[in-house]
């Protein structure tokens, strides 16, 4: 008899472990990632040049990041990709700033997105990549106009991201359930080696795309008032520390940057990356994720083992559940 209720407590225990662990959803973890992930340093002549300008520019640019691989090797789960459109042939070079500062670890989409297919091929139980998209159409002076964001710039665009990565998709559509107030993401075990797409744009580009909501392999930047509205962007931490916090606890996802323009991190200064890690944002960009920096101090933002447990909205088991994966 003992020995069959201790099999029937064993039983009991694994079933509300294997439960447990099947209630924890995306939203319910914290990662950090890459800003502008794609740039490589500027080239000697133009950093020299934009400094006689505008030093404090040029010290914003001053920053590279590995290859991507490399990246998501180290633990990064958030990519961001600034993508030009060129008609003729079609495609969409990857860069930040036209003729300045392109230089890149892939020179193309087609080229990134083959990169981040064939690094999840290789690592199949990877934790769900967030690669956000900047489409890159600002007129700055003395440099050449941009080709403008239409909406057939944008269908294109989604050509190339369904070519690539379609199958490995969380798409809009997948998360705005019929009668839920809020996204209802899914389960992180169902999520592994797939990848959710932000198009990080407001004004006439967002409204653009976003009217297409449904049928668009990318989420968008809009408010809660919006049908498709599940992620968001919110940059600062620190101003808008309690609207991340609502949203997080609403069920949206968010990201947030935990330094900017290279200022934090020349310094030291922590208390944005601690905003941004108490916020509850998901998503928690950087420049400054590896173990050392070109500033000589400690200042680096990073998650041990790739992700955590959101200090907001995680169920109480969730670190007995992550150390388990």
């Amino acid at each position: 008899m003992l020995r069959r209720a201790l099999a029937v407590c064993l039983v009991a225990l694994v079933s509300c472990a294997s439960s447990h662990a099947t209630d924890l959803r995306i939203n319910h973890i914290q990662f950090v990632g890459s800003h502008n992930s794609y740039k490589q340093s500027m080239s000697g002549g133009y950093r020299a040049l934009l400094g006689l300008i505008d030093e404090d520019v040029a010290k914003a640019l001053d920053y590279q990041h590995p290859p991507l691989r490399d990246q998501l090797d180290a633990g990064l789960r958030k990519l961001e990709l600034d993508v030009f459109y060129q008609t003729d042939p079609t495609e969409f070079p990857v860069g930040h700033i036209q003729v300045i500062d392109m230089n890149s670890h892939c020179v193309a989409l087609q080229q990134c997105l083959d990169t981040l297919a064939q690094w999840s091929d290789a690592n199949p139980q990877h934790e769900p990549i967030w690669v956000s998209f900047n489409a890159k159409d600002q007129k700055i002076a003395w440099l050449p106009d941009p080709t403008p964001f239409d909406d057939s710039a944008f269908e294109a665009l989604d050509r190339v991201v369904e070519r690539v990565l379609g199958e490995r998709l969380i798409r809009p559509r997948d998360v705005r359930v019929a009668g839920s107030v809020t996204p209802v993401w899914p389960i992180l075990e169902q999520a592994r080696g797939k990848f959710l797409l932000i198009l990080d744009e407001g004004g006439l580009k967002r409204d653009l795309y976003a009217g297409d909501w449904q049928s668009r392999p990318m989420f968008v930047n809009v408010g809660p008032e919006h049908p498709g509205s599940a992620v968001m962007i919110v940059n600062d931490p620190m101003a808008d520390f309690r609207r991340i916090q609502a949203l997080v606890g609403a069920g949206y996802m968010v990201r947030t940057r935990a330094d900017a323009d290279t200022w934090e991190a020349r310094i030291n200064d922590t208390q944005r990356r601690q905003a941004a890690f108490a916020s509850g944002a998901q998503a928690i960009s950087t420049d400054y994720y590896r173990p050392t920096n070109p500033f000589g101090n400690e200042y680096r933002v990073h998650v041990p083992g790739a992700i955590q447990c959101n200090p907001v909205v995680a169920p109480p088991d969730c670190s007995q559940t992550l150390s388990q994966d």
